[in-house]
């Protein structure tokens, strides 16, 4: 039971940021398609500002960083 409680819960979680980002996506004039590259772009001149590293060493860092973060929460549950 607790496997399709896990399933229905990730369904129930994907149609909400689906709704969330259409939602955010009708109010503004960029595509929603354009949002993960946005947030890179956001940490990479957090990275850049805030540790004074050079443009190539802060879209490093921001590329290392969305990867492990977004890569790591799919793959680092029990199952994988």
């Amino acid at each position: 039971m607790k496997r399709i409680e896990n399933k229905v819960g990730f369904f129930v979680a994907c149609i909400a940021l689906v709704y969330v980002v259409v939602s955010i996506g009708y109010s503004s004039n960029a595509a929603w398609f354009e949002m993960p590259l946005e947030a890179v772009n956001g940490i990479a001149f957090s990275f850049g500002y805030f540790f004074r590293l050079h443009a190539v060493w802060a879209y490093v860092c921001s590329g290392v960083f969305f990867y492990y973060f977004v890569c790591g929460e799919f793959f680092g549950s029990e199952k994988y």
